[in-house]
Protein backbone atom coordinates (compact mmCIF):
# COMPACT_ATOMS: atom_id res chain seq x y z
CA UNK A 1 0.00 0.00 0.00
CA UNK A 2 1.33 3.48 -1.00
CA UNK A 3 1.52 6.04 1.57
CA UNK A 4 2.29 9.91 1.14
CA UNK A 5 3.31 10.14 5.24
CA UNK A 6 6.46 11.14 4.88
CA UNK A 7 9.15 12.05 7.56
CA UNK A 8 9.74 15.57 7.81
CA UNK A 9 12.15 17.56 9.77
CA UNK A 10 11.39 21.36 11.13
CA UNK A 11 14.76 23.13 11.70
CA UNK A 12 14.42 26.21 14.01
CA UNK A 13 17.37 29.14 13.51
CA UNK A 14 17.67 32.18 15.96
CA UNK A 15 19.37 35.66 14.61
CA UNK A 16 22.40 35.52 17.12
CA UNK A 17 22.75 38.90 17.36
CA UNK A 18 21.38 42.85 16.08
CA UNK A 19 21.06 43.72 13.12
CA UNK A 20 21.12 47.25 11.72
CA UNK A 21 18.76 47.05 8.44
CA UNK A 22 20.05 48.56 5.08
CA UNK A 23 18.07 51.28 2.74
CA UNK A 24 18.74 48.21 0.15
CA UNK A 25 17.61 44.38 0.65
CA UNK A 26 20.08 42.47 2.39
CA UNK A 27 19.99 39.08 3.94
CA UNK A 28 19.47 40.02 8.26
CA UNK A 29 22.06 37.23 8.46
CA UNK A 30 23.87 35.19 5.81
CA UNK A 31 25.19 32.25 7.57
CA UNK A 32 23.01 31.48 10.52
CA UNK A 33 19.67 33.45 10.02
CA UNK A 34 18.92 30.75 6.84
CA UNK A 35 19.39 27.57 5.29
CA UNK A 36 21.55 26.23 2.08
CA UNK A 37 18.93 25.10 -0.12
CA UNK A 38 19.05 22.92 -3.03
CA UNK A 39 17.81 23.48 -6.52
CA UNK A 40 14.27 22.24 -7.30
CA UNK A 41 13.20 21.24 -3.75
CA UNK A 42 10.28 23.15 -1.85
CA UNK A 43 10.81 24.24 0.97
CA UNK A 44 7.50 26.08 3.63
CA UNK A 45 9.20 28.69 5.90
CA UNK A 46 8.02 31.09 8.51
CA UNK A 47 10.14 33.85 10.31
CA UNK A 48 9.30 36.20 13.19
CA UNK A 49 11.05 39.45 13.30
CA UNK A 50 10.98 41.52 16.05
CA UNK A 51 12.72 45.06 15.16
CA UNK A 52 13.28 48.55 16.87
CA UNK A 53 13.01 51.96 15.54
CA UNK A 54 14.02 55.20 15.86
CA UNK A 55 10.31 56.91 15.10
CA UNK A 56 7.31 55.15 14.16
CA UNK A 57 7.37 57.01 10.77
CA UNK A 58 10.46 54.97 9.60
CA UNK A 59 9.64 52.34 6.85
CA UNK A 60 10.78 48.77 6.93
CA UNK A 61 10.08 45.72 5.29
CA UNK A 62 10.97 42.35 5.74
CA UNK A 63 11.14 39.55 2.49
CA UNK A 64 12.69 35.97 1.89
CA UNK A 65 16.22 36.25 -0.50
CA UNK A 66 18.19 33.97 -2.38
CA UNK A 67 21.31 33.09 -4.12
CA UNK A 68 19.21 33.40 -7.62
CA UNK A 69 16.06 33.83 -8.83
CA UNK A 70 13.63 30.65 -7.26
CA UNK A 71 11.89 28.62 -10.30
CA UNK A 72 8.72 29.35 -8.03
CA UNK A 73 8.00 31.32 -4.72
CA UNK A 74 5.02 32.71 -2.98
CA UNK A 75 5.03 34.58 0.20
CA UNK A 76 3.51 36.57 2.92
CA UNK A 77 4.98 39.50 4.54
CA UNK A 78 3.41 41.43 7.30
CA UNK A 79 3.71 43.89 9.94
CA UNK A 80 1.87 46.71 11.98
CA UNK A 81 1.93 50.22 10.73
CA UNK A 82 0.03 51.39 13.78
CA UNK A 83 -0.91 49.70 16.75
CA UNK A 84 -4.31 48.18 14.89
CA UNK A 85 -3.15 48.38 11.54
CA UNK A 86 -1.79 45.14 9.67
CA UNK A 87 -0.23 45.69 6.32
CA UNK A 88 -0.52 42.13 4.95
CA UNK A 89 1.39 41.65 1.02
CA UNK A 90 1.56 38.79 -1.22
CA UNK A 91 5.04 38.68 -2.32
CA UNK A 92 6.26 36.55 -6.03
CA UNK A 93 9.60 37.65 -6.13
CA UNK A 94 12.66 37.72 -3.53
CA UNK A 95 13.77 41.12 -2.04
CA UNK A 96 9.99 42.47 -1.90
CA UNK A 97 8.26 45.12 -1.01
CA UNK A 98 9.17 47.86 -0.79
CA UNK A 99 9.57 49.38 2.10
CA UNK A 100 6.66 52.16 2.39
CA UNK A 101 7.28 55.09 4.52
CA UNK A 102 5.44 54.15 8.05
CA UNK A 103 6.10 50.35 8.92
CA UNK A 104 6.60 50.76 12.65
CA UNK A 105 3.87 50.43 15.76
CA UNK A 106 6.14 51.41 17.99
CA UNK A 107 8.96 54.00 17.95
CA UNK A 108 9.59 52.65 21.44
CA UNK A 109 9.66 48.95 22.50
CA UNK A 110 9.79 46.00 20.11
CA UNK A 111 7.90 45.92 16.64
CA UNK A 112 6.83 42.19 15.24
CA UNK A 113 6.98 41.57 11.19
CA UNK A 114 5.90 37.86 9.83
CA UNK A 115 7.16 36.55 6.74
CA UNK A 116 6.20 33.07 5.61
CA UNK A 117 5.34 30.62 2.26
CA UNK A 118 7.06 28.43 0.33
CA UNK A 119 10.19 28.47 -2.50
CA UNK A 120 11.49 26.35 -4.93
CA UNK A 121 15.30 27.39 -5.64
CA UNK A 122 16.75 27.55 -9.31
CA UNK A 123 20.22 27.21 -7.98
CA UNK A 124 21.84 25.84 -4.81
CA UNK A 125 22.93 28.33 -2.16
CA UNK A 126 21.54 30.42 0.85
CA UNK A 127 18.11 31.26 1.55
CA UNK A 128 17.52 33.61 4.18
CA UNK A 129 15.41 36.50 5.36
CA UNK A 130 16.00 40.00 3.80
CA UNK A 131 14.73 43.22 5.73
CA UNK A 132 15.04 47.17 3.79
CA UNK A 133 14.63 50.16 5.65
CA UNK A 134 13.57 53.39 4.44
CA UNK A 135 16.27 55.49 6.30
CA UNK A 136 20.03 54.54 7.07
CA UNK A 137 20.21 53.24 10.84
CA UNK A 138 17.21 53.13 11.95
CA UNK A 139 15.55 49.89 11.90
CA UNK A 140 17.46 47.30 14.15
CA UNK A 141 16.45 43.38 13.62
CA UNK A 142 16.84 42.01 17.24
CA UNK A 143 18.95 39.20 17.86
CA UNK A 144 17.70 36.11 20.40
CA UNK A 145 14.39 37.64 19.75
CA UNK A 146 13.71 36.54 15.88
CA UNK A 147 13.14 33.18 14.59
CA UNK A 148 13.23 31.58 11.57
CA UNK A 149 11.54 27.57 11.07
CA UNK A 150 12.11 26.25 7.52
CA UNK A 151 11.20 22.37 5.93
CA UNK A 152 12.10 20.91 2.97
CA UNK A 153 8.35 19.55 1.42
CA UNK A 154 8.43 16.41 0.19
CA UNK A 155 6.51 15.29 -3.04
CA UNK A 156 5.91 12.13 -4.27
CA UNK A 157 8.99 9.65 -3.90
CA UNK A 158 11.38 12.08 -2.76
CA UNK A 159 13.93 10.78 -0.23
Amino acid sequence: MATNNKFIVERTNVLAADVTVGTTYAALDSGDFGWYGKAGETYEFEARVAYSAVAATDGAAFSVTASATPTAIAFISEYNTDATTVVRTAGVAIDTPDHGSASVALATGLNQAFVYGVITPSADGFIGVSGIAENASTIIAKGTLSTLSWKRVFVGDNE
